[in-house]
């Protein structure tokens, strides 16, 4: 029976399992190997937290997964890159978006470290050194095996100059390579070139976001529509130590902030005024009392957002998966037996498709 179930139906199933648990489904037979290998519907399990060495090292052909549910951290070999890269950012459907740390001006490239595929982009147009990166994705007809990426790049130094044009490269048009879509103010390119950790937001009102790390914290945006920029004030901007934005499960542009008054705090843009913050959520005191203040670090998607300081350590999660919401903390038991001083993380959606890159 289960063997000459419909494809869409299999593929639903599926979709609910982990890799680790949807890689021995994959060996029961001929059917079940090839639906697994093109997904028709999103990932419906817990994200994982996945972290990549940011410097050339012992570690740095090694990135590490977690899985949150089993508890369980996993090394994943990189050694199938022709150069060491370090991570920009989660695209979607278990692609990560890195650089190739060895060269000077941005070079970038798309790989699964789970399926062990890497695929790099075309050159840019113009050589740009540590611009802001932008990325947009989705699938058309709500067909997840149809999955698309868009990348921004914006700014970016170039000699002793900074480039004021944003280039853009769509995966559905990958033989055309990138294109110049327009200008931009010179000062927000100096900002994301020199105060942005590239992180970006797209969120469902058609803006990309980053978040300026200058004192205090503000966030740039613009409006892909028009291709308009401007600036997005935040709250208590000059009492964060940290902040971090990301896309909230609505779609919305979620901001996590800490202070000296809590080491964690949520909140959500309106969307219609655009500049107006709500509080939606605070670190409870006891777990503030074991998670410890100073060093946090943050990660997230719409499912969970991951705070952190090493590999392997206490984890503080705050989630809005359907039966675990609100904030858990994940104890620090790494199965790994190393120490990675510096890397970059994740929150993401593993998936063994060969059929996405």
């Amino acid at each position: 029976m289960w063997n000459e179930l419909p494809l869409d139906a299999l593929s639903h199933i599926f979709s609910f399992l982990p890799p680790n648990s949807l890689a021995r489904a994959l060996c029961a037979c001929k059917h079940w190997y090839y639906c697994g290998r093109i997904p028709l519907f999103p990932p419906r399990y817990s994200p994982w937290f996945l972290a990549m060495p940011s410097c050339h090292g012992h570690h740095s052909t090694c990135c590490y997964a977690h899985d949150p549910d089993l508890g369980q951290w996993y090394s994943l070999p990189m050694d199938f890159n022709p150069e060491p890269i370090r991570l920009v950012s989660y695209l979607s459907a278990g692609l990560l978006l890195c650089r190739f740390t060895l060269s000077a001006s941005l070079r970038l490239v798309v790989c699964n470290p789970f399926t062990r595929q890497i695929r790099s982009l075309p050159d840019l147009l113009f050589s740009r050194s540590n611009p802001a990166i932008g990325v947009i994705t989705g699938n058309d007809n709500g067909n997840a095996s149809l999955f698309y990426y868009i990348i921004i790049v914006a700014g970016g130094a170039s000699g002793s100059s900074y480039k004021s044009t944003l280039e853009m490269y769509d995966s559905r048009r990958g033989g055309d390579g990138w294109r110049l879509v327009g200008p931009m103010p010179i000062e927000f390119s100096v900002r994301l070139t020199v105060w942005t950790p590239n992180e970006s937001v797209h969120t469902d009102d058609r803006f990309l976001y980053w978040m300026t790390s200058a004192r205090a914290y503000s966030v740039v945006r613009l409006n892909l529509a028009c291709w308009v920029w401007s600036e997005v004030k935040l709250p208590m901007a000059d009492r964060l130590t940290w902040a971090a934005i990301f896309k909230r499960k609505n779609g919305r542009l979620g901001l996590m902030g800490g202070s000296t008054e809590t080491i964690g705090q949520v909140w959500e843009l309106d969307m219609t005024t655009g500049n107006e913050w709500g509080n939606v959520s605070k670190v409870p005191l006891d777990l503030e009392r074991q998670f410890g203040q100073g060093g946090i670090k943050c990660a997230g998607v719409g499912d969970a957002v991951y705070l952190y300081r090493d590999l392997g350590s206490d984890m503080l999660v705050w989630s809005e998966i359907e039966g675990r919401q609100g904030w858990n903390l994940v104890e620090g038991r790494s199965n790994l037996g190393i120490s990675v001083p510096f890397f970059k993380a994740a929150s993401i959606h593993p998936s063994l498709s060969r059929s996405l890159i």
